[in-house]
């Protein structure tokens, strides 16, 4: 077998395509792979049936692959138009790489792997290649995911924010608790953000009026979103946030009382740990403090 047959054996090729010649180059650790097709060769138009054409013409392409023995690998070749009677000047299609993109299906299923385990930044210094174009494949798939998405059963919907950047950057994304998938996430979080989500929702084939449950922080800009967005849902508070202004309601109560009730100094680990996290002298003395007569003991109970 010759290193032609064996590269287009690799390389999965179907007739009429052929490994036209091979370029290993040691300095460059760099191996490129000019494909072609034979004379007499016909193609089919992209947009019509599977009746075969002659090329009109020829154009120079070349894409990136997967790496042989750790080199950078480029694949060449002059992929032919045809011209429809139906549809005109068509580029054909090529089995190892879609319409318009400089890698070929395999390293862009390399990239949509690693990208879900690593950031870009680190993605694109592993396989050289500038992160703008690593991102573009990304966006790519994630709209061709999208587009295909169906909300149509959809009932309950969960509904947070999550800082992009260090500041005041924020992104609400709403979630399907139910299939632990996000269905939406868009830049703010403010409640014209929820009205962006019901517009996608709807596009997707959602259901406004199904929507049964909404579990949500305490965001008045949330809240008013939802209750005018989706205003037969049940707004539901997560635990975490509600027991969160608990606690700091209680901290607030205890930080006031003990300017007049010495007792409380240094008391601030026992009234805001959960009782199981105490040790059992802790546990002791949080029980002596509960039984005076203390604001904060009123109000550690009432949390």
């Amino acid at each position: 077998m010759s290193q032609e047959e064996l590269f287009r054996a690799a390389l999965g090729l179907e007739a009429p395509w052929t490994v036209d010649k091979v370029e290993f180059s040691v300095d460059e650790q760099r191996l490129d792979i000019w494909l072609a097709f034979g004379e007499g060769a016909q193609f089919a138009c992209p947009f019509g049936d599977a009746v075969q054409l002659q090329p009109y013409d020829a154009r120079e392409h070349t894409w990136r692959h997967l790496n042989f023995f750790q080199f950078h690998t480029y694949l060449h070749a002059r992929v032919p138009r045809v011209r429809c009677p139906e549809h005109g000047v068509h580029q054909v299609e090529t089995t190892w790489a879609r319409p318009g993109s400089g890698f070929t299906l395999l390293f862009e299923a390399l990239v949509m792997l690693l990208a879900k385990a690593m950031p870009m930044r680190d993605l694109s210094r592993l396989v050289g290649e500038h992160d703008t174009r690593l991102w573009r494949v990304v966006k790519h798939y994630v709209e061709e995911a999208r587009a295909k998405a169906d909300f149509s059963e959809v009932q309950t919907l969960a509904v947070d924010e999550t800082s992009s950047q260090r500041g005041h950057n924020y992104i609400t994304l709403v979630a399907e608790p139910e299939r632990a998938r996000i269905l939406f996430a868009t830049v703010g979080r403010d409640s014209a953000t929820i009205a962006r989500f019901r517009e996608d929702f709807e596009q997707h084939g959602g259901q406004p009026d199904a929507v049964k449950e909404i579990a949500l922080d305490m965001s008045a800009a949330f809240i008013k979103g939802m209750s005018e967005t989706f205003s037969q849902a049940t707004l539901v508070f997560d635990r975490f946030h509600a027991t969160k202004l608990l606690t700091d309601a209680v901290d607030e109560v205890r930080r006031a009382e003990q300017r007049m009730q010495p007792v409380l100094k240094s008391s601030r680990y026992l009234w805001l740990r959960n009782a199981e996290d105490l040790r059992t002298d802790q546990i002791t003395e949080l029980s002596e403090l509960r039984s005076l007569h203390l604001k904060t003991a009123r109000a550690y109970n009432l949390k």
